[in-house]
């Protein structure tokens, strides 16, 4: 198998599971983990954990008819708030609302806080308890800290006067972003 061949195998391999690894690549292409390696590099294709990272980006990207909250208040590169009137699903009872819809509510509100062309390099969230459908989440992003291009943002979602999201991110603010 020439150049040519492996690397066009390689991205097929790609477009069909964005999660493979170097290592399984390397394996189905028989080739070394370092060829698969300079092979992602030259074709410009990013490591596991980024394109994990863009998918599960493009599945929590609110699309038409969906949203990740009403934004109330904005404060750009401060502060932000946003209102999420979760709709019991017919049928559904009491079930609980599914736990990346309060992570794509403070990814959304955390979008509208940092510039354009910043990048979520860390998050630490914690599920405080189950969310019901039917209720009211408030969120609220601030940035509590700026450092070297990179600022720390706290999001937290509240039902009521209970928090049940919190999550600080970490995040890659480009060159021209505001200090």
């Amino acid at each position: 198998m020439n150049l040519k061949q492996r690397r066009q195998q390689l991205v097929e391999a790609l477009q069909a599971d964005p999660l493979v690894t170097d290592r399984d690549l390397a394996s189905r292409l028989q080739v070394s983990v370092q060829t698969i390696r300079l092979d992602r590099l030259a074709l410009g294709i990013p490591e596991v954990r980024a394109r994990a990272w863009r998918v599960a980006e493009e599945k929590l990207e609110p699309r038409p008819g969906q949203s990740a909250g009403e934004l109330l208040d904005i404060v750009p590169g401060e502060s932000a708030l946003s209102r999420l009137a979760t709709d019991p699903a017919p049928g559904s009872g009491d079930r609980g609302l599914p736990s990346h819809s309060l992570f794509a509510q403070a990814e959304a509100l955390l979008r509208q806080v940092v510039p354009p062309g910043s990048e979520t390099g860390l998050c630490r969230m914690k599920f405080r308890r189950a969310v019901r459908a039917g209720e009211v989440l408030v969120a609220k992003a601030e940035v509590i800290r700026r450092r070297e291009g990179r600022w720390v943002i706290l999001v937290t979602i509240r039902s009521t006067q209970e928090e049940v999201f919190r999550g600080k991110f970490v995040v890659a603010v480009p060159a021209g972003g505001a200090a």
